[in-house]
Order: structure tokens, then C-alpha cells, then sequence
């Protein structure tokens, strides 16, 4: 069932798209499964119906924008991807001009692996009503509020309005407590030197050098990265620790000031590795005391 900023967001790209002032518009469609959704790009009036907003629309879109560059892209965003989109149009990689921000008010995205746990097997359906989660598993239907499944990030976010937009959707949502963004630094730093040793070196044995955090980091755009190992490089083969280690932390610096703390890294990183503690760390070490 279409929830109602999902109609608005799809009569908006029909109208955008027919009058023409935008060339396509991204957003999300509807993934593999109902906790699922994937960027979707729609280029005529009626693949805007394909379009889709519900509690899972978590990757962040900024990384898509830098695929259609010089065109004129309509595109559908939460405030912690405005984030990014700000960042990118500062380091001149996006141009304000032809973006057209359907900015959406936002408290807070579910975490799609809760969902899934909570529901204890394969969802047939989710749908949302007011500030509760309904989950339809065969016949069965179960509510759950959707403070408590909530992704970590999203409890420390204060962008849940968009800081920029063209047009917005929903309710400027108003100001709430937020948790404490650099509770996991401090947890750390509390440490001894050879505990936060020990604690990074199983963190980062895991690492396979897929790459795949900065494949979806919207800051990591550089064309050739030096960073990268080819696929045939014996340290890239063995996972030689030396490389892992000086490709994380060299990584987070060359995000240092640009880093929005999407956490896409730690999203799709498919060993958990906690990624986001590491740009989290140089962003407090750059921080006035």
C-alpha cells in the first residue's frame, strides 16, 4: 500500500519529468523483497510509478547524482543525503543548477536486518501506519514501533529536515534528543594502547579488500584511486595486514572534512566491520575542545 509521501513523491516526478524540467529523476524502486529497496532512475512520466518511499530507503542517492552529471536530475532526498549532496556541490562535482531537490522530512530509517529478526522469517509485506511498523509474515500481522528498530546512525541524525531542498514533503519533523554521535570513540579511547590494538586488529583481520565501502562513499569520486590494489596484487590476494590497515586509515584521511557520516561504509561492508568509528575518530581529533 502506497503510504501518502510516496503518492506526492510520484506525482511530483510525473510532473517534473512531462514538463520536462527535469531530464530523469532518482529515487528508489521496490528491491528483492519487501525490506529491500535499490536506486532507481526514472526517465518518462509512467516509470515514475515505480517509484517508491517507505521505512527502508536507506542508501544514500548522493553517489547515483555522480553517474548523470551535466544533466538536469530530479531527485528525492533525506536530510543525511543532503548532507552529501552539499559536500559535492562545494568540491564541484554536482552543479545546484540542475538539481532539483525533492527534499523529504525524516525521522528516522528502520534497520532492515531488525526487521527481519523481529519477524523471525521471510516478510511478505511491510507497510506503515502513523509511528508503527506493520509486518505481514503468511497470514500474520504484527505492529512494532519504529523507534525501536530504528538504524543506529538514525539516533544520532539531526538532519531530519533537509538543510536543502527545492521542494519538501512531510512535516518538518521538530527537533529531538539525540544520542551522543562519538559514544563508540570515547568507548574505544577508554583503552589502553594495546586494547584498541587488539580491538582494530580482529576488526580489520575480517577486511577482504573488496572495496566495497568506497564503491558506495558519494565523497570517494576520484576516478583512479592509489588506494586500490588490482585484483591480481599478491597483497590484495593474501590480504596482507599492513595493506588493510594503511587502506582504512588512509581512506578515512583523505575523507577528513568531507566525511557526512552516512555510514553507507559500515552499511554494505559484508564483514560488519564498525568502519564509521574510524572517520568518527578523526572528525573528534579535528573538532575544538
Amino acid at each position: 500500500m502506497a503510504t501518502q509521501i510516496e503518492d506526492q513523491l510520484r506525482a511530483r516526478a510525473r510532473a517534473l519529468l512531462a514538463e520536462g524540467t527535469v531530464e530523469l529523476f532518482v529515487g528508489y524502486r521496490q528491491g528483492s523483497n519487501p525490506l529491500r529497496v535499490a536506486p532507481f532512475v526514472a526517465r518518462t512520466p509512467a516509470e515514475a510509478e515505480r517509484l517508491v518511499w517507505n521505512a527502508v530507503c536507506v542508501p544514500n542517492l548522493a553517489g547515483t547524482l555522480l553517474k548523470h552529471v551535466g544533466k538536469r536530475v530530479g531527485v528525492a532526498l533525506k536530510g543525511c543525503d543532503v548532507r552529501s549532496v552539499v559536500q559535492l556541490i562545494s568540491q564541484r562535482q554536482l552543479e545546484r543548477g540542475r538539481l532539483h531537490i525533492v527534499g523529504v522530512a525524516c525521522r528516522g530509517m528502520a534497520d532492515p536486518e531488525q526487521l527481519a529478526a523481529v519477524a523471525g522469517e521471510s516478510v511478505d509485506d511491510l507497510a506503515q501506519d502513523g509511528n508503527e511498523l506493520l509486518l505481514s509474515v503468511g497470514a500474520e500481522l504484527s505492529r512494532h514501533p519504529q523507534d525501536g528498530l530504528l538504524l543506529a546512525k538514525c539516533a544520532t541524525c539531526t538532519s531530519q529536515t533537509p538543510e536543502l531542498y527545492d521542494e519538501l514533503l512531510g512535516e518538518a519533523a521538530p527537533a529531538a534528543p539525540v544520542a551522543d554521535r562519538l559514544a563508540g570513540v570515547r568507548a574505544l579511547e577508554s583503552l589502553d594502547a594495546p586494547g584498541r590494538l587488539a580491538f582494530w586488529s580482529e576488526q580489520l583481520s575480517k577486511c577482504t579488500l573488496c572495496y566495497a565501502c568506497q564503491t558506495v562513499c558519494p565523497l570517494c569520486y576520484c576516478k583512479q584511486c592509489p588506494l586500490t590494489l588490482s585484483r591480481d596484487d599478491p597483497r590484495r590476494q593474501t590480504r596482507e595486514p599492513a595493506s588493510v590497515f594503511s587502506y582504512h586509515i588512509m581512506r578515512a584521511y583523505h575523507l577528513a572534512g568531507r566525511c557526512t557520516g552516512c555510514d553507507e561504509c559500515e552499511r554494505v561492508c559484508p564483514e560488519n566491520i564498525p568502519l564509521s568509528l574510524i572517520c568518527r575518530k578523526i572528525e573528534q581529533d579535528g573538532s575544538p575542545r
